[in-house]
């Protein structure tokens, strides 16, 4: 009965320790193991050592008392306990295993060690106490808390060690001192316990510490290594390369494919400063310094800071991203970061950008061009910088009858011999632009008065009528030339423009071959636009605009996705007019915005009756943008119909990017927060800015018809439009192709993977009381063509 009781305290008493001791992960306790045992051997040999030196003292002091001869054996056995321990010490020392794990039998023997040392320590009070002198009984209890204090320091990480070790030393004390009645001896007795409970706490708290150091020192060597993990498979599969300055901007550290990119060895790069590369900064954020050592300077993380550089001869480009680095005392040491060879997608962008601004046949300057140079060349007349500017308006007599009659190859050869001649024309003196199809025309700022302007139109209609060689074809044109001149002739850039063209208009109805200064007495044809101006008010109250619809198809299975609303005037007089006739006059007398508005709940209104899936797309004219009512107009056009608004796609002019301004950005983040669709419209027709595509929130670009129309004969053209359907894949924009007539067309854009169709070939613009019949026939066709595949699939199963 006693054993077993004993035998309970005692597994009470393993537990009791098992739940203060610390949790190490099943995975981490064999090292932890053996991180305390290595703790306990680095100082076994003062362990050691010290117990034999007391064991000694303790004999010296004792030895002319009455328990010499227990002293002696006592002392024997400390003595020969220590060097056993310094022997296995040696030996493991010897032995030098490499193992990183211990195993818990491995660990218990360590504690059994330290028991049994302790109670050899243990003995002394019981041995040697009773009857000794005051001084002999003050040596043994401060040697015994002396012990205590040593021991449970050397074996602070392994408590049950320590535990083990001091317990016999205080149980062995305390039964002399407490049965001595002696109240200093009782006193020196709570003071033993005092001692004993600190060193027994210290080690269970030290031994907790010492183990989350232990599983934080292992967690963060696994982020190290999976950090390193993770670089080594960036550098080798991505790119992109990693770089590491100093404080000095000299690199110390260079990735394989760095040292690849720039065409040096890793060792010669190392050290150096590395905006020593950098010819110039290309791009980079706004208010970022000018250069590479600027930037450094600033000690600030920059991001995709575009530098150009030469590397083995040739100009590259390369895009640097990097944080700054600080040590432990916040001090500034570098840049890490990484980099990346833009050159392919640079020169991409350049050749972009170059389509945006040039004429892909000519190589002139487009409209765009054109319009900026305008712009600029006004301002400098405005300040007063420069004198007058002139616009000379060029259009090619006689060039539709020979491209109709030579074909389309012929006429775009003609057209870049034109282009050469009329810069050959124009020298220094002017800018030549190619405003599209066989219209040009030159700025020339400054105005150098009106007969150096009449001497540079006679050079151009002279130059440009002499005789052309094309593909073996003797071909004869003309040129026509209407001057505008400023500030007499217009009060801004644009009616600058347009009194050229109608100079032009009134050469050609001169007899063509001539050229014409702006007169005020051109104003014949203004007053038959003031009467169409009249006529169209009046439309707008007589209810005379109906909205017809064409059809817009996908590409997968030429389904119909949905119709684009198109207005038509019927006029009292002139019958159906159509929207070239009136539009840009209804722009330029303000009537756009109702029309518009008006058209925009038409469209909506029987848009709603419609299947869910088809949509209604409608125009809109920079003009209505302008009045900042369009957000509502189009909110109040969803609520009165019903219609959802992913149902509405809203289509604006390239036009409007030109004033992109604040405003307009608000208006089509509000139009896009309302649900809707909106299309950049006549997509390359001279304004295209890949900068537009990632400024304004496109869902869809349609690509103009001119470039269908051209692009079976012409294979720069082709190559654009394959570049524009690139171009909305990458930016996840679907393509719509206007004005598809033929079924060769339809099949390369298919090829291309254009998204939609749009043109005669699928459907004419029709009144709404036809759209019925229409998707009933469309129905009607996808039945068959699905029948016949089910017939074909039936009979190929039964063969």
């Amino acid at each position: 009965m006693p054993s077993t009781t004993a035998r309970a305290l005692i597994d009470r008493g393993r537990l009791a320790l098992s739940a203060l001791l610390p949790v190490v992960p099943e995975a981490l306790a064999g090292r932890m193991r053996m991180e305390q045992l290595l703790s306990i051997l680095r100082l076994t040999p003062v362990m050691m050592g010290a117990n034999i030196f007391i064991a000694a003292l303790v004999l010296l002091a004792g030895f002319s008392g009455p328990h010499r001869v227990s002293l002696s054996i006592w002392a024997c056995l400390v003595v020969s306990y220590g060097l056993l321990g310094l022997r296995g010490w040696l030996a493991s020392r010897r032995r030098k295993s490499g193992k990183a794990t211990v195993s818990p039998r491995g660990l218990r023997s360590i504690i059994l060690q330290a028991g049994l040392l302790g109670c050899l320590w243990g003995a002394l009070p019981v041995l040697a106490m009773d009857g000794a002198s005051v001084q002999m009984r003050m040596l043994i209890v401060s040697v015994i808390a002396g012990m205590i204090g040593c021991g449970g320091f050397a074996m602070l990480t392994l408590p049950p060690a320590a535990i083990a070790y001091s317990t016999p030393m205080v149980m062995g004390s305390l039964v002399v001192l407490l049965t001595s009645r002696d109240p200093i001896l009782m006193a020196l007795a709570g003071l033993l316990i005092f001692c004993y409970l600190v060193v027994t706490f210290s080690s269970l708290s030290h031994a907790r510490v010492f183990a989350e150091r232990l599983i934080a020192g292992e967690e963060l060597e696994h982020q190290r290594q999976m950090v390193s993990l993770l670089l080594s498979d960036f550098e080798e599969g991505a790119s992109d390369w990693l770089w590491e300055v100093d404080a000095s901007g000299a690199l110390t550290y260079v990735s394989d494919r760095m040292a690849e990119a720039a065409g040096l060895a890793r060792e010669a790069l190392l050290g150096r400063n590395v905006a020593s590369f950098a010819v110039q900064v290309a791009e980079a954020e706004p208010g970022l310094a000018a250069d590479l050592t600027g930037i450094l300077g600033e000690r600030k993380a920059f991001r995709d800071v575009t530098l150009r550089m030469t590397v083995e001869g040739t100009d590259r480009w390369w895009s640097l991203t990097a944080k700054p680095t600080h040590d432990l005392s916040g001090t500034f040491t570098g840049f890490r970061g990484v980099g990346a060879d833009v050159t392919e997608a640079r020169q991409a962008q350049d050749h972009i950008r170059r389509l945006a601004h040039f004429d892909v046949l000519t190589q002139l300057p487009n409209r765009l061009s054109f319009l900026e140079a305008l712009n600029r060349a006004w301002t400098r007349q405005e300040t007063g910088d420069a004198g007058g500017c002139a616009v000379l308006c060029v259009d090619l007599d006689y060039f539709k009858s020979v491209n109709d009659s030579l074909g389309h190859p012929v006429g775009d050869a003609l057209l870049i011999e034109v282009a050469d001649r009329l810069a050959r024309c124009v020298g220094e003196t002017g800018f030549a632009a190619r405003l599209g199809g066989d219209e040009f025309a030159v700025i020339v700022a400054p105005a150098t008065g009106a007969d150096p302007l009449a001497a540079l139109a006679r050079d151009i209609v002279d130059q440009l009528s002499q005789p052309y060689d094309i593909k073996g074809h003797s071909v004869l044109i003309g040129a026509s030339v209407g001057i505008a001149v400023a500030p007499e002739d217009a009060g801004n850039p644009d009616d600058l423009l347009k009194n050229a063209d109608l100079a032009l208009y009134r050469a050609k109805s001169d007899g063509r071959g001539a050229f014409c200064f702006f007169e005020m007495a051109m104003d014949q044809g203004a007053q038959e636009r003031r009467a169409l101006e009249m006529d169209l008010r009046a439309a707008l109250k007589n209810d005379e605009l109906t909205v017809f619809f064409q059809p817009l198809i996908g590409r997968r299975d030429h389904e119909i996705t949905g119709f684009e609303a198109l207005v038509r005037w019927q006029h009292p007089q002139r019958g159906l007019v159509m929207p070239g006739d009136f539009i840009e006059c209804a722009e330029q007398w303000g009537l756009i915005g109702k029309i518009g508005e008006w058209v925009l709940n038409q469209a909506c209104a029987q848009a709603v009756s419609w299947p869910a899936p088809l949509t209604v797309a409608v125009n809109l004219s920079p003009n209505q943008f302008m009045t900042g009512e369009l957000v509502g107009q189009v909110t109040r056009a969803l609520q009165a119909s019903g219609l959802e608004p992913w149902r509405l796609e809203l289509e604006i002019t390239e036009g409007l990017l030109l004033n992109d301004t604040t405003r307009t950005m608000e208006q089509l983040t509000a139009l896009k927060a309302l649900g809707v669709k909106i299309a950049m419209d006549d997509f390359g027709t001279g304004y295209s800015s890949l900068g537009y595509l990632w400024r304004f929130p496109f869902d869809k670009i349609k690509l103009d018809r001119s470039f269908v129309a051209e692009m079976k004969d012409n294979s720069a053209i082709t190559d654009i439009v394959r570049t524009i359907t690139l171009l909305g894949q990458a930016l996840k924009l679907q393509v719509t192709a206007e004005g598809v007539e033929t079924t060769d067309q339809m099949r390369i854009l298919t090829e291309m993977h254009c998204d939609h169709f749009q043109g005669y070939l699928f459907g004419r613009p029709m009144p709404v009381s036809d759209i019925p019949g229409f998707l009933v026939n469309d129905l009607a066709r996808r039945m068959r063509r699905q029948d016949a595949e089910t017939d074909s699939g039936s009979a190929s199963i039964s063969a």
